[in-house]
């Protein structure tokens, strides 16, 4: 998320994730990817966390903004890394600062919309992909954001036919979100389910927490990111999510 867009990174075609998820050992303060096979979890999951298929071992790559980057934080802190650990995940975070399906990353990080990262992460061979929707993309024109991410989900199943694409929804700070940011969001939605793929809600994990964010109000500190983990993971299991 970028300051002026404040707030703030053999496939079954049955699931679809807007994120690949994600980083095990690298911060993309630009497109500078990381990867990295995650350690094996040491917390006991919670009965809630059982109502969804883990995939322990599974590639899993991540498309996102600064925040899901991590941005000001090491990478083990953003939270598709504490998921990874968590999950045993191995995991390739492509998040990028600024970027989105529209708009394209920071000139001095990746330069790059979520297409570009995209392509980015074939040589992965991921077995799911996590993208998700930025706001990053707040001022742009709703039907280009529509029509791209459209355009984007069915990349990710061109160039990747034998991975499972899940799409998130956006996250904004602790105020309330802009209404395009819905609007965002739903187009995710819409192009997830629209090719057969699975979407989930995150809901709004940093709202009414100011503490949660960095000076900047855009990205969250180590506690907002545990935040997001959590809600993702809740998340999961309130829509029973398979890989």
């Amino acid at each position: 998320m970028t300051r002026s867009a404040r707030p703030a990174p053999a496939r079954r075609r049955t699931v679809l994730v807007a994120l690949t998820a994600v980083v095990a050992a690298g911060l993309l303060t630009g497109c500078t990817e990381s990867t990295s096979a995650a350690a094996p979890a040491t917390p006991q999951p919670s009965a809630t966390t059982r109502a969804w298929d883990h995939a322990p071992g599974e590639r899993i790559v991540v498309i996102g903004d600064s925040i899901t980057a991590g941005h000001g934080l090491t990478p083990e802190q953003a939270w598709p890394s504490l998921l990874a650990r968590t999950e045993r995940w191995q995991l390739t975070n492509f998040s990028c600062d600024g970027a989105g399906v529209v708009a394209e990353g920071d000139a001095d990080e990746c330069a790059s919309a979520y297409p570009t990262l995209v392509r980015r992460a074939v040589d992965e061979r991921p077995q799911v992909v996590f993208i998700q929707a930025s706001s990053n993309d707040l001022g742009e024109d709703d039907a280009v954001v529509k029509s791209q991410t459209d355009q984007l989900v069915a990349e990710v199943h061109r160039l990747l036919p034998a991975a499972r694409v899940v799409g998130l929804s956006a996250i904004w700070n602790e105020q309330a979100p802009p209404a395009q940011l819905a609007k965002i969001s739903h187009a995710m939605h819409r192009a997830a389910r629209k090719d057969g793929g699975t979407y989930v809600d995150i809901g709004d994990p940093l709202r009414g927490h100011a503490d949660w964010m960095q000076s900047d109000d855009v990205h969250p500190t180590a506690r907002g990111q545990r935040a997001i983990e959590a809600s993702v993971i809740e998340s999961f299991a309130r829509d029973r999510l398979r890989f």
